[in-house]
């Protein structure tokens, strides 16, 4: 921990608005969500696969629009881009709470997972490794401290306020403390953000003596598109938010099936959250000293053996296990994530690049809550669609790997 302090001393306030973009973005992240989704079911007579379509087909035109909304990072300064995502989620959060129709319910869905799970991520993690691009490892480790903290808290507070006031007016109050709040300290912690960006450009701009940055090749999103080895480390890289988004989705139908309690199984989060805080803060580590590239073929294969277990019995430790194994893959992931595409393409375009991961990702956790959903109606277990994705991580880490080793090939025959 010792080796953080430095970076926290000199960058604090660019640390802590990647904190607050992180914590402020579970309000459209899926594991959020899912703990509202009996209520809502329940009120709105809807089915798994009913509920699940919308939440799919919403994630689905969230991902498309990234493509265009995520590169505005690059061109929009980043205080009023950060204004703009923070009061479109709070009107979202109302938009939600308001919602007595199908129609309603995907407009709402689709606005949450948008400036949520979308927009207001791209903004933390683009920020922090584009700024702080020497200990972007570190910094992406600490901004994702807000993930850690709020799928901590959050759980509980989400089911104490819907047995004292119902989803509808959860909603609204979760709405309403975003936007106070948010705003407020976003003008706060990036009031010197001006000379911070011009710093950054001048550095690109100072030649490969001065810069490190400037030494490497800054890809554009066409040159991106065009690497099969982009194609190769994808999977990999989309099995934390594929797996993960489909078994929170359908949570309450695992604690069902499982015959577990829904406030145990919510007091897991805080012990989710202790695991997944140390293993970001380790993966900070080995991101500066031995790169993201490296790390990517080994990221999922915790949460394959977590699915392998939960597959495996019916005991609340069953439970533990597996919201351990999941949490050292997301912990993993959500630091390393955004390092590896900028050690892989730079950071000049990076918010460009962001943008069509981020979709690639919104679109991954689009298929899932609809497909499973579409499953469990036909009864279909969730034991055996956790067999299934613990073999689709093995198959991405090997992938992976195969990508990794292309790359060094590559790189060797430039060298000679």
């Amino acid at each position: 921990m010792r080796s953080f302090l430095p970076l926290i001393r000199s960058e604090w306030r660019l640390l802590l608005f990647g904190f607050v973009m992180t914590f402020g973005s579970s309000l459209g992240q899926t594991y959020f969500i899912g703990l509202f989704g009996g209520a809502i079911r329940e009120d709105l007579a809807l089915t798994h696969s009913d509920f699940g379509g919308l939440y799919s087909a919403a994630t689905l035109v969230s991902a498309l629009l990234l493509l265009w909304t995520g590169s505005l990072i690059d061109r929009v300064e980043l205080r009023r881009y950060a204004y703009a995502v923070s009061i479109g989620l709070a009107l979202a959060c109302m938009l939600m709470a308001a919602s007595t129709t199908a129609l309603m319910l995907f407009c709402a869905l689709l606005a949450l997972r948008h400036l949520g799970q979308g927009l207001m991520s791209l903004a933390a993690t683009t920020t922090l490794v584009r700024y702080l691009d020497h200990h972007k490892g570190k910094a992406n480790a600490l901004g994702g401290m807000g993930y850690s903290v709020s799928e901590a808290v959050l759980p509980t507070l989400v089911i104490v306020l819907l047995g004292l006031l119902g989803w509808r007016l959860s909603w609204l109050v979760w709405g309403a403390l975003l936007l106070v709040m948010v705003p407020l300290l976003t003008a706060w912690l990036l009031g010197d953000h001006d000379r911070r960006h011009r710093d950054y450009l001048i550095d690109l701009e100072a030649g490969p003596a001065e810069s490190s940055g400037a030494q490497r090749r800054h890809w554009t999103r066409a040159e991106v598109v065009r690497d099969l080895n982009f194609y190769l480390f994808l999977p990999a890289l989309l099995a934390q938010p594929l797996l993960f988004t489909g078994f929170m989705f359908h949570q309450v139908q695992l604690v069902t099936e499982k015959d577990w309690h829904l406030a145990a199984w919510g007091g897991l989060y805080l012990f989710y959250a202790a695991i997944n805080t140390l293993c970001k803060l380790l993966a900070g580590l080995m991101v500066d000293n031995y790169s993201a590239i490296r790390l990517v073929p080994l990221v999922s294969l915790p949460l394959g053996a977590g699915l392998l277990i939960l597959s495996g019995g019916h005991a609340f430790v069953v439970a533990v296990l597996f919201m351990g194994l999941m949490a050292v893959s997301v912990g993993f992931y959500s630091t390393l994530s955004s390092p590896f595409f900028s050690e892989m393409y730079g950071t000049l375009h990076l918010g460009s690049i962001k943008s069509l991961t981020t979709a690639a990702m919104v679109l991954a956790t689009a298929v899932t809550p609809v497909a499973m959903g579409w499953l469990i109606d036909k009864g279909v277990s969730l034991n055996v669609m956790a067999q299934a994705g613990a073999c689709y991580t093995v198959l991405a880490s090997a992938l992976a790997l195969l990508a990794s080793y292309r790359r060094r090939s590559a790189a060797d025959k430039r060298r000679q």
